[in-house]
């Protein structure tokens, strides 16, 4: 017994040794892959920024529209094969689907753009995006078309919000536009801040005060599942703060929330609203079509690999 006790004390005092020296190991994260809470929300997401004219997507087709959603691309990453060309594959012929109102009119990415949050990763992915702006362009010959993203929590590691706010569009953390095509159901898109695990008071507070002022149709977008399929480690850290959100969905017309940070694919039906967790696009290699008919306002989803 005091051998294994002796045992014991030698690996505690060994432990902050062997942390660091893991954090060390892992390079490419650094330090503030454990304290990347440095940046705060509450010091990033306290009013929701509005987006108009220029700023919103260019939707061709009256009354119903889809879009892309994709997640944790996670640039500068070298443990998974990348294999973007053949995500352009899939994505122009979605691009040349005979039905218009199936052509993706925009693109929403769920953060984990950045592995570790390093500028070079940040033009890595603004290269990668902007051949899928180009390629858009042309197949649906429109003069602008537009990749929305969200901070994601590898985003904001070796003080990437520095990096992330100059260099990837819209250079904000949370904001909404109102997207009408036309239909008699114009609906409001939310992209949040949850790259700490959190929305923190500020933006949690703004966030209701919105939702109910508007009886308009949602769709709702994090980077941190609210349910995560029951596997709340990879959920918002507050319980209090995900019961808040799941009663402010349910009752103000929120239709679905789309979710990354968890490496694999969730849905949930809260039957008021659905929740997804899309899955990885590096790791997993896939990514979501969503259409909204705004005769009806009605939301559908499908996944889709590549």
């Amino acid at each position: 017994m005091e051998r294994e006790v002796l045992l014991l004390k030698k690996f505690l005092r060994a432990l902050p040794t062997i942390v660091f020296s893991l954090i060390l190991a892992s390079c490419n994260y650094g330090l503030p892959m454990f304290l990347f809470t440095e940046t705060g929300v509450e010091d990033r997401a306290t009013k929701a920024l509005p987006l108009f004219g220029p700023n919103l997507p260019q939707v061709g087709y009256r009354g119903k529209y889809s879009f892309i959603v994709l997640t944790d691309s996670h640039f500068g990453d070298s443990k998974h094969e990348r294999r973007d060309q053949n995500f352009l594959l899939v994505f122009t012929t979605l691009l040349q689907t005979a039905d218009p109102a199936l052509r993706p009119s925009f693109i929403v990415n769920l953060g984990d753009s950045m592995d570790g949050g390093h500028e070079s990763e940040a033009d890595s992915f603004n290269a990668t995006a902007a051949v899928w702006i180009e390629t858009a362009k042309k197949e649906l010959g429109v003069s602008d078309y537009k990749v929305y993203s969200i901070l994601g929590n590898h985003d904001l590691y070796n003080s990437g919000w520095e990096v992330w706010r100059r260099k990837i569009y819209p250079y904000t953390s949370y904001y909404t536009f109102t997207l009408n095509a036309g239909g008699p159901y114009n609906f409001d898109f939310w992209f949040l801040d949850t790259g700490n695990g959190t929305l923190g008071a500020n933006q949690i507070e703004d966030l209701e005060n919105n939702l109910k002022k508007s009886a308009r149709p949602k769709i709702v977008f994090m980077h941190y599942p609210v349910y995560a399929g029951g596997i709340f480690y990879f959920a918002l850290d507050d319980v209090q703060e995900r019961s808040i959100l799941i009663s402010d969905f349910a009752a103000n017309n929120v239709k679905y929330v789309f979710e990354g940070h968890k490496h694999s694919i969730h849905s949930y039906d809260y039957k008021s609203f659905k929740e997804e967790v899309v899955g990885a696009y590096l790791e997993n290699k896939v990514f979501g079509l969503v259409t909204v008919d705004e005769s009806t306002g009605s939301v559908s989803f499908a996944r889709m690999g590549y």
